[in-house]
Order: structure tokens, then sequence, then C-alpha cells
């Protein structure tokens, strides 16, 4: 099923996402052809069991999904309504059609919800909201007197601000004035404490691994073509260093990512989310840096293709808790773990459950 995957996701994005189409999206038009290709091949519903209607794939198998989404710079949230369609189905609760989007507990404070007259009501601002404009729903960890949830409301019913990242991403921010949300329910035990800030680091680290192969593409090609002082840059060894850096660079990314999504559901998972959006972060400055020197000039222009990638790497290798905040977790668990006889057991077997807050 994953190479199925692989190869359908390929052939669409490569036909569809062109320079023209990107350039559509940053200003703010939706792409509903795309959308609509991608809903009919049941992209969106590929993780969701299959006796409601989805494809019951594993994390393992969609993989390529995601890291298509990030690979051809997909301005669509394919990857978020892969996530949300996924936890509702874990919930117990039913899918709604349409793009829907998660909210990143990192930038946003507490988002209260309380019961009125046998309808729950939402209050809080969420900020750098992802396709906040563009989705029919979107889902957020609220606080009720029982504890935490996940509710699902309409952003269009909340007071929006729009805003974009510098890859020119819708990135919106939202005050909930008691909101009502349309859907509502406990977060289901088999996930972790907030769920939404640890499988959207590990969307991320697969888009950003997506991004950088692309990267490494463009620079095979590019110095392959490019003639200076009488022969191609590819045979220049300060280039040829340059793009092997990437490559190794490249192949981390994807080895770190494709594992996180590997071990969802097990007890490696919280450390390999944790490592993967660390390593991914702290490559992408890296491999953006070296695919603009490689370029040169022109690689900065709007009318090269390379900058739609680097500016997605930019903005992806913050969002959902940068290389710092996952550094700092993974150090906090370790240091917190003080027994000889559980350390190095929990560090070499990936079962070190990170710390909260």
């Amino acid at each position: 099923m994953r190479d199925i995957l692989e190869d359908s996701i390929t052939r669409l994005l490569g036909d569809y996402v062109t320079p023209h189409l990107l350039q559509d999206a940053e200003r703010g038009i939706w792409c509903s052809a795309l959308w609509d290709e991608i809903t009919h091949n049941g992209f969106p519903g590929a993780l969701v069991s299959e006796a409601k209607g989805g494809s019951g794939c594993s994390w393992s198998e969609v993989f390529p999904l995601v890291a298509a989404a990030g690979k051809y710079t997909l301005p669509l949230p394919l990857p978020e309504t892969l996530l949300v369609a996924w936890i509702l189905d874990q919930a117990g609760l039913d899918i709604p059609d349409g793009p829907i989007t998660i909210a990143d507990p990192l930038v946003h404070g507490p988002i209260e919800a309380t019961s009125v007259d046998g309808v729950w009501r939402l209050s809080g601002e969420l900020g750098h909201l992802p396709w906040g404009n563009a989705v029919t729903f979107c889902v957020a960890e609220v606080a009720t007197r029982d504890g935490a949830r996940i509710a699902l409301f309409s952003p269009s019913d909340a007071d929006m601000q729009n805003d974009r990242n510098i890859a020119g991403e819708a990135r919106d921010h939202l005050k909930l004035a008691a909101t009502a949300a349309l859907l509502i329910a406990p977060l289901p035990p088999s996930l972790p404490p907030n769920p939404l800030r640890f499988y959207g680091a590990m969307l991320r680290s697969a888009q950003i691994s997506g991004a950088i192969e692309r990267l490494l593409e463009h620079c095979l090609l590019y110095a392959s073509e490019r003639v200076q002082f009488g022969k191609p840059l590819s045979k220049f060894q300060a280039i040829q260093q340059q793009i092997a850096v990437l490559g190794c660079e490249s192949a981390a990314c994807f080895t770190a990512a494709a594992y996180a999504f590997q071990t969802m559901g097990s007890p490696q998972e919280q450390m390999a989310i944790a490592a993967a959006k660390a390593r991914t972060s702290e490559a992408a400055g890296k491999a953006a840096a070296i695919a603009h020197a490689v370029h040169g000039a022109i690689g900065f222009t709007y009318e090269h293709s390379l900058q739609f990638a680097t500016r997605r790497l930019w903005s992806w290798r913050s969002e959902f808790g940068s290389h710092g905040w996952w550094s700092q977790r993974l150090g906090q668990a370790i240091c917190a773990n003080t027994s000889a006889s559980t350390l190095w057991p929990a560090v070499t077997e990936g079962t070190l459950e990170l710390l909260q807050g």
C-alpha cells in the first residue's frame, strides 16, 4: 500500500503543483481543483478505519503522502487533515468532509470550554493557525472541568485576523468568544498528552525531509547544467562537497522522519518524534543555505522555483516546536531519569518519555 500511495501522490502533485499554482496560493487563491483530486483519491481518509469509510492504512504507509506534501510544497492542508481524521476516528467521532487544520498548542494560551445550555462554548485565542482562512474545520485541545479534551469548530465562527508566514502560507490568528464547538470529546487514552504538539511536529518533520530532498534534486540538476570557467559546477570540488553534505542531511532527515511514523502507537513514539523534529529543524537552515550557495544569486529570485522550498523550510522548522525546544525536552527527560539501571535502556531502546510543559 505504501508504494501505491507514493506513486499516486507523486504523479498527482508532479502534474498539478506548478510555480503558477503556488503563486496563486500565495495570493490567497484556494486550489479547489487540486483539493478535489486529492479527495477523489481518498488521501485525506487514508488513516481512517475501513469501518468509517477510510483505507485503514498505518502511519508508516502514509509517510510518503506527508513527505510528498513537503517535497512538492503542496499549498493545501493534506497533512493536517490526515491527522485530524485519524484523531477523530480514534476518539469515536464522526469525521466531517472538507479540509481540516490543527492548532499548535505552542503558540496559543489555554482554550477554555464550558457547557452552556447543552452547547459547548470555546473561549481563548489561537495564533499562527495553519490555513485558518481556507479550511472548513479546526481541531484544538481545550480545557474543561473534567480535564483536557479535543474540540472541533469552524474557524469562520471566530474573529479572524489573516496572516501569512514567510512562505506565503496562511497562518491566521483567531479569537474565540463563546464560539460553539461542533464536536467535543475526551482525549483517547492511547494518545500522549498534548497530542497535537507531538503529531504536528511529526508532520512537519516529514514535510521538511521532503523539501530537503527537493533541494538536493535542484542542486544536482543545476550543478550539472550550469557552466562556469569552462566546466560544469559539478566538477568543482567545493560544489561537490556542498552537495555531498546536503545529501547526508537529506538521508538523515528522511530516516528520522520515517522512523517516527513507523513508531506510532509504540513505546518509542515520543522519543522518535522529538528526535525527528529536532534533527529535521536543525537541518532545514543548513540545507537551505547550501542550496542557495550552489545556485548563487538566481536561487534568491522569485522567478526561480528554489525559493518555494527554502522559504517553507525556514517556516516549518519553527512550527510545533523548534530544534532547540525539542532538544531541550529530550535533555530534560534524560536528566530526570537518574536511575543507572533504567537510563541506558530507555535511551538505547527509544522508550524515554518526555516531560510535559
